[in-house]
């Protein structure tokens, strides 16, 4: 289940009310996902616990507009966002598998003795369905809200990293607040 964009498009909202043209090819936002992710991807894998984990949201776009030309400016801006929501969404999709393993375990072993409390997976996937809606609708105002200012494209991209990041940091600790 991929939860976020896809390569040469942001999409803030599932029904296409607001898409964002990203002006980069794919193979260009793959070349700073490549570049600019490594670091990223080992913060978090290195984080021990919830504060650790958020400290490593805005590091791959941070360093991106620091280290490329032209990442000061709008577009550079909203580019090294998309690259960095890329990897979180990454992120996001393993803490969503994980996270759904470990409540089927769980409703594996309470199921036969209490069927209807037995409901985990069920509950999370409707809950990430709607974190889903959430996040795009959120997104969308945010692009929105800046009207026809460029302003509007960083405002929306960077939505989505927090939005991405901090789901992906809460699937996490909901399996660590049970452990």
């Amino acid at each position: 289940m991929r939860l976020v964009g896809f390569p040469g498009r942001i999409a803030i909202a599932a029904t296409a009310c607001a898409v964002l043209a990203y002006p980069g090819t794919a193979s260009e936002l793959q070349d700073l996902v490549s570049r600019y992710g490594p670091p990223l991807e080992a913060c978090y894998a290195q984080a021990h616990d919830t504060p650790s984990r958020k400290a490593c949201v805005g590091l791959l776009s941070g360093a991106c507009v620091e280290q490329e030309e032209g990442g000061g400016t709008t577009l550079g801006i909203s580019m090294c966002s998309q690259a960095e929501t890329d990897v979180w969404d990454a992120i996001l999709n393993a803490e969503y598998r994980q996270t759904m393993a470990w409540a089927k375990q769980l409703d594996a072993q309470e199921g036969p003795e209490f069927p209807a409390f037995a409901n985990r997976a069920d509950a999370l996937r409707n809950a990430q369905r709607a974190w889903i809606a959430f996040r795009d609708a959120e997104c969308e105002l945010e692009y929105s809200l800046w009207g026809a200012g460029s302003m509007r494209h960083i405002a929306g991209s960077s939505c989505l990293v927090q939005q991405t990041a901090q789901r992906a940091i809460e699937l996490r600790a909901k399996r660590e607040d049970f452990e």
